[in-house]
């Protein structure tokens, strides 16, 4: 049975020097001119970043989102994560509903990050794009769609630049003059790297864009060690994902897709495959569902999960866990979007009060760390005051409690080569990731805990949100977070405490 390997899914190009460098992965990438739809929040403050690459020679950038219902708030930073609120954004669109706009004329090449916030009641089925408009004679990028992801007996590439020839690659190598020109469309029948490059009438070579296509054959069974979550899934019409988890009696079983462009179906079975289509009346041997499928009382032993392609999709998460009478700290991989800084510390600041970093100049890995409570009940924290496993930060104002979550840089053979410092947070409720849970926030840094289908989030640009990895060499590494690594707190499931992806640091520019 083949690996469910980690994909690394990256637009990879030349940029000019700047504050970060890109890394891989970064799941949530926008390709310039494509749109994303059925953007939805339900969380009414929930801050959501995509990733895109601007080339060099493009005289505009327009972001815009419309239709949908609801409300939010559109934020355009250049190198850098915008924060919550946007309040240090380059650029921001806060008009009432979903409609917004933003320009930037002559945008800097590289890197920019979009984040869209919901305000009021969040917002559901948002369609947003971000279009670059290249200066005369420049060469454009590639776009490759459907993106690169994991799907289900192989899919039909198309890669297209407007008034440009795409050359491409399949062998790892960059395009270059020489290579094939791309056809209409590329069938991809088994796990391929592809890249692509645009070359104007005049010659002018535009960036190289990588996308990896993970396939697996009709009809194979994938397990979901310790249940889990696979990332990037997506298929043609008709295609069919099929895993299997392995619970116990008695539990509460949910499996979830989320996220991603186009629809699907869920069908979950005990003891066998699902059949494709709808139960017929009467049939309760499988359940199915759209985006949700609960089997609120299972039978020990294995059940089958079949994600079925309504219309083709991609970008799609699917997730199964066990909620069980307690709650089940979880990190969330998908998130983490690491990337390279070099930031100056001021000694009196409070990241070096509070040890988390020497002063001066330091090249940090900075990165997201998302805590979900997969299980049944809530996590309730202890009264800080006068307990040993909390700690005051002065800085901050309020309580961490210690050993909540690690970090570490590993080598791919899996040696230890850095080590975060932050290891102490607040826990509280942060975003509403299960639409089943409960609709309001309950805790906060004065009360704190996470409840049941709630995350707590600390996005990559806050204090401590980093591993200095000094002069360490350009080249391929593994970030591991682990959640309550010493087992302090008690969880139904500790098996999924731990979450590894890799990164490339880049070279020095």
């Amino acid at each position: 049975m083949k690996a469910l390997l980690p994909l690394v899914l990256g637009l990879l190009c030349s940029l000019p020097a700047s504050a970060h460098s890109e890394v891989t992965p970064f799941p949530k990438v926008v390709q310039g001119g494509v749109p994303l739809a059925g953007l939805t929040s339900t969380d009414p403050h929930g801050l959501v970043v995509y990733r895109m690459v601007v080339p060099a020679g493009t005289s505009r950038l327009t972001v815009t989102t419309n239709g949908g219902a609801g409300s939010l708030e559109l934020y355009l930073r250049k190198n850098v994560h915008p924060s919550y609120n946007g309040e240090d954004a380059d650029f921001r669109s806060r008009f009432p509903g979903t409609r917004q706009r933003l320009q930037v004329d002559e945008p800097e090449a590289g890197v920019w990050y979009i984040g869209i916030q919901g305000s009021q009641n969040g917002f559901s089925g948002v369609q947003m794009v971000a279009v670059t408009k290249q200066d005369k004679g420049a060469p454009p990028v590639v776009t490759l769609t459907p993106p690169p992801g994991i799907y289900s007996g192989g899919t039909t590439c198309s890669l297209k630049a407007k008034g440009a020839t795409v050359r491409y690659t399949l062998d790892g190598n960059d395009p270059d003059v020489s290579s094939p020109v791309a056809p209409a469309s590329l069938s991809i029948i088994s796990d391929t790297t592809v890249k692509a490059r645009a070359f104007t009438p005049s010659g002018a070579a535009g960036p190289v864009i990588e996308g990896f296509y993970q396939i697996h054959t009709n009809g194979e069974v994938r397990d979901l060690d310790s249940l889990g979550v696979v990332h990037h899934l997506g298929s043609e019409k008709g295609g069919r994902h099929l895993f299997r988890v392995a619970v116990g009696a008695g539990e509460k079983l949910t499996v979830l897709a989320e996220g991603g462009k186009g629809t699907s179906t869920i069908s979950v079975r005990q003891g066998s495959i699902p059949p494709t289509g709808k139960p017929a009346k009467g049939d309760t041997s499988f359940i199915r569902g759209t985006t949700r499928v609960v089997i609120p009382e299972t039978t020990a032993g294995d059940y089958y999960i079949a994600v079925d392609a309504s219309t083709a999709y991609s970008g799609r998460t699917v997730m199964a866990y066990v909620a069980g009478d307690g709650a089940d700290l979880m990190p969330w991989g998908a998130v983490l979007d690491p990337y390279v800084s070099v930031e100056t510390f001021d000694p009196v600041s409070c990241e070096v009060q509070e040890g988390m970093i020497d002063a001066g100049e330091r090249r940090i890995l900075r990165y997201t760390t998302e805590i979900r409570n997969v299980g049944g009940l809530d996590m309730v924290m202890p009264d800080p005051e006068g307990n040993p496993f909390f700690e005051f930060q002065e800085c901050h104002g309020h309580y961490h409690f210690k050993g909540f979550a690690s970090s570490r840089l590993l080598d791919m053979e899996g040696n230890e080569l850095r080590v975060g410092r932050k290891v102490s947070f607040c826990l509280l409720d942060t975003i509403r990731w299960d639409r089943a849970s409960a609709t309001h926030q309950r805790y906060t840094c004065s009360a704190q805990g996470i409840q049941a289908g709630w995350g707590d989030v600390y996005d990559s640009g806050l204090p401590g949100q980093w591993i200095e990895i000094g002069d360490l060499p350009a080249g391929n590494y593994q970030l591991e977070i682990v959640v309550n690594p010493d087992g302090i707190l008690a969880e139904t499931n500790y098996d999924n405490n731990r979450v590894v992806v890799p990164v490339t640091i880049p070279a020095d520019e």
